[in-house]
């Protein structure tokens, strides 16, 4: 079962300045999968019994922050000061290792244990790599080349 990325309570907060919006602050979470140039990611969950759906939260240097319409303020009959039930899952698309590389980590657990624990952008961009390949016999070529190196880092 698939753990939320934030489950607690938070309080509703809103600057005391014209204009201000009101937000859930959270803290920070390095965890979070990082895309060049942006900083919000795309989460689902719930405030209260609201349903979050296509959201993004921001995750920043001093803190995570989630901003709160008046249209879900008017959903659970909440305002600034009051405190949600606030559980969050990320909604980005999660990496797939494409079945004929697997296969071969699998064959050399040691290995796919390795990869398994480089940060899922370094993943990505092998993945990508290799499956990139114009032809198969270069396609089959790159997966050798991965194994290779994997094993060159294991020693």
């Amino acid at each position: 079962m698939e753990l939320p990325i934030f489950d607690d309570y938070c309080l509703l907060q809103k600057p005391d300045v014209k204009g201000g919006w009101t937000f859930i602050s959270m803290p920070i979470m390095p965890y979070l999968p990082k895309k060049k140039g942006s900083t919000t990611v795309r989460v689902r969950g719930f405030i209260d019994q609201y349903e979050l759906k296509n959201f993004s939260i921001w995750a920043m240097k001093k803190g995570t922050f989630l901003a709160v319409k008046t249209e879900i303020r008017k959903a659970i009959q909440k305002e600034h000061g009051d405190t949600v039930k606030l559980t969050l899952w990320l909604d980005e698309p999660q990496m797939v290792i494409p079945e004929d590389f697997l296969i071969c980590l699998r064959e050399e657990p040691k290995l796919h244990k390795h990869f398994e624990q480089y940060p899922e952008p370094k993943k990505k961009e092998i993945i990508d790599w290799i499956f990139a390949a114009k032809t198969e016999d270069e396609k089959i070529t790159r997966i050798v080349q991965t194994i290779e190196k994997l094993d060159d880092e294991c020693v």
